[in-house]
């Protein structure tokens, strides 16, 4: 099966869908998220082509037969008679899943993989000499692995373009790209790293993290692939 494909241009498609790849995506984002019901409204929408169905219900042992539009949903999910025409997927349907993939994972911070958004430990591999393997710290998010380094709060302040996982009062980490200190405010400047139009800034009394870390390598999740 095709990876599906990342990247980090920070132009808010992080999930960048193909025909080969956008119903695995999907279905790999529907499990590891309560998304479901009121949230799939958004797919419960005409296909670009569209096309007729028949649907039948069993409502109260009297079976409901009701011809109705064709959706993404029925594509997706390939759920009734005519295999043929849900087979296909025009270009512009695909984008639209796409966009709403991606829209839930950057506004209602979804996941794509189990297990995100922890600190973890393991072995990585290392290019010393003499050494081939060294303990790292990681974390698991939008389908990557990010291997991470603490960095002093101080440190942060006088650096400049930092990817950066910062740990709120509820213990959960926010991946941001750190802009820099703002002479002309004293504010510090950060944006979203799926999206840099999303932006805001903090002053440096309100700026206490938990925990900082910065992003020091980055890898694929198992079915995934980093485009950019």
């Amino acid at each position: 099966m095709a990876p599906i494909k990342l990247s980090l241009l920070g132009d808010g498609r992080l999930v960048i869908l193909t025909p080969q790849t956008v119903r695995t995506a999907f279905f790999q984002f529907t499990k590891v998220n309560q998304y479901t019901g009121r949230h799939k409204y958004a797919l419960n929408r005409p296909l670009y082509k569209p096309f007729k169905l028949w649907k039948y219900k069993n409502k109260k042992n009297v079976i409901i037969n009701n011809e109705t539009n064709a959706t993404l949903l029925d594509a997706l999910y390939r759920a009734y008679l005519d295999r043929e025409n849900l087979s296909y997927l025009h270009k512009k349907d695909i984008l639209y899943i796409e966009r709403e993939i991606n829209k839930q994972i950057i506004y209602n911070n979804l996941a794509l993989v189990n297990t995100e958004g922890v600190l973890l430990e393991g072995y990585g591999v290392c290019n010393e000499v003499g050494k081939n393997r060294e303990k790292v710290k990681y974390i698991r998010r939008y389908g990557m692995i990010f291997i991470v380094a603490p960095i002093m709060r101080h440190t942060v302040i006088k650096a400049r373009n930092l990817d950066l996982f910062l740990q709120d009062d509820n213990f959960d980490f926010h991946l941001v790209r750190y802009h820099g200190l703002l002479l002309s405010s004293l504010q510090l400047l950060f944006h979203h790293r799926l999206d840099f139009s999303i932006s805001w800034t903090c002053t440096l009394e309100k700026f206490r993290p938990r925990q900082i870390f910065e992003v020091k390598k980055i890898y694929p999740c198992d079915g995934f692939q980093i485009t950019v």
